[in-house]
């Protein structure tokens, strides 16, 4: 076998572990079953089989015994804490969250960008009694699909928030029927208002949302209030897109005094 041939082979064994990956990772509450694995991967049994084996016995995976569901295993998590940004929003955003929850009485929410989805990071209840849960901590849904990603796609550039778009296309139905040119409209209006906002997921439900940036104007994620639609309206809108803006302006400011 030629020396190019061991390095395509090399390339695609580590494409279909990352696909693997991705599908744990996008199924991170409920857990995967073989099956669909091997339905959002496209590999056959016995090669998805082979490989979930293998990022087992790394450490990369791990099965529930009880349901027979496979997992993200414990050495995801510690990688995950090795690559963290310079501006770490995990550690920063609890007090705002906490802080959006108390000043609005709605729920708030941060997240970071996860490839091309969203994961919720933090979640923090106000006081008002109907509480906007639309996402748990830890999931993971489809850049743009809640009102924090879109802040996150309008927050990227132009050329990479529309290939994210495209790639994540056939996924969107089963969040809803908000389309890729649908999305594309909100990325745009978010871009030139300098926050997003959206009817929610969840009927009823309106959000806003606002981008966080690194020190060096790379994104970190965003920070988003979601409430009742009669509680949300224009003029609360641009209020509480103000609160959010103060918020992210200040754990940009902390990421800044954390950097030399």
């Amino acid at each position: 076998m030629a020396a190019g041939d061991g390095e395509a082979g090399g390339t695609q064994s580590i494409r279909r572990a990352a696909s693997v990956l991705r599908v744990l990772a996008q199924r991170s509450q409920s857990g995967a079953r073989m099956v669909d694995i091997t339905r959002e991967t496209g590999l056959i049994h016995a090669t998805a089989h082979r490989i979930v084996q293998g990022l087992i016995g790394e450490g990369l995976a791990r099965q529930n015994p009880a349901t027979r569901r496979y997992h993200l295993g414990a050495w995801v998590y510690e990688l995950g804490l090795l690559a963290e940004p310079r501006l770490a929003l995990s550690d920063m955003a609890g007090a705002a969250v906490e802080r959006l929850a108390e000043k609005t009485g709605d729920t708030v929410f941060a997240a970071v960008r996860a490839g091309g989805d969203a994961l919720c990071i933090k979640r923090a209840a106000g006081s008002f009694p109907i509480k906007a849960f639309t996402i748990d901590v830890g999931a993971r849904i489809p850049l743009g699909i809640g009102c924090g990603g879109l802040a996150m796609l309008a927050a990227l550039p132009e050329e990479e928030a529309n290939a994210i778009m495209a790639s994540n296309g056939p996924r969107l139905p089963q969040f809803g029927d908000l389309g890729v040119e649908a999305m594309a409209r909100l990325v745009a209006e978010a871009r030139a208002r300098g926050y997003a906002t959206n009817l929610s997921r969840a009927p009823g439900v309106v959000a806003v949302g606002v981008a966080v940036l690194n020190p060096d104007g790379g994104l970190a994620g965003s920070l988003s209030v979601a409430a009742i639609e009669s509680r949300l309206s224009p003029d609360r809108v641009d209020q509480v897109a103000r609160l959010l803006r103060a918020e992210a302006r200040r754990i940009e400011k902390a990421g800044e005094v954390g950097v030399g």
